[in-house]
């Protein structure tokens, strides 16, 4: 019985945090913050896209003598062993998983992406992943707007108010 294919992100923490530039603001203040922050925006991505999260942040020039991982909001959260860097722990990953699974990379190293198409896993910058994550927000908010109003048509108001509701609403789009 052959396995089903899972989908599964990885993504070069330290990568995304150097990337945007609400988390590198974060990072200069405490690296700890800007972790925690993108771990929270990757819940968002995980509930959004369905698909596994994998987070790797370096331990190269910490006393971290184990591989360390956790769990947060149902993703891995993977600290690396001193001396090894978060992309030496994709790559491992890659030739793991990228046969059996559908595997994405999100890093913006070049070496990694070549190597993450070569193995057949999608591959996409931080920026790009940003842009989904965007997209994938203005799309809920676009739904939830088409519920407002089929819901909205549906209550027995008086034309005077719905004309005002009609004036709010446009307010807010702006």
């Amino acid at each position: 019985m052959p396995r089903t294919k899972r989908n599964i992100t990885i993504i070069d923490g330290y990568n995304v945090i150097n990337a945007w530039p609400n988390l590198w603001d974060i990072s200069k203040k405490s690296l700890a913050d800007a972790r925690e922050a993108l771990i929270d925006q990757m819940a968002e991505y995980k509930s959004l896209s369905g698909e596994e999260v994998v987070i790797v942040f370096d331990a190269y020039n910490l006393d971290r003598p184990v591989e360390t991982t956790e769990e947060k909001y149902g993703m891995k959260i993977v600290y690396t062993k001193r001396f090894q860097t978060a992309d030496t722990y994709i790559e491992k990953q890659i030739l793991r998983l990228a046969q059996r699974h559908k595997l994405k990379i999100v890093t913006d190293d070049s070496q990694i992406q070549i190597l993450a198409t070569s193995k057949g896993a999608a591959r996409i910058t931080s920026a790009e992943l940003a842009a989904d994550i965007y997209n994938a927000n203005k799309k809920i908010s676009r739904a939830k707007r088409a519920d407002f109003n089929r819901n909205f048509k549906s209550f027995p108001l008086s034309e005077e108010m719905i004309e005002k509701i009609e004036m709010l609403r446009e307010d807010l789009d702006k």
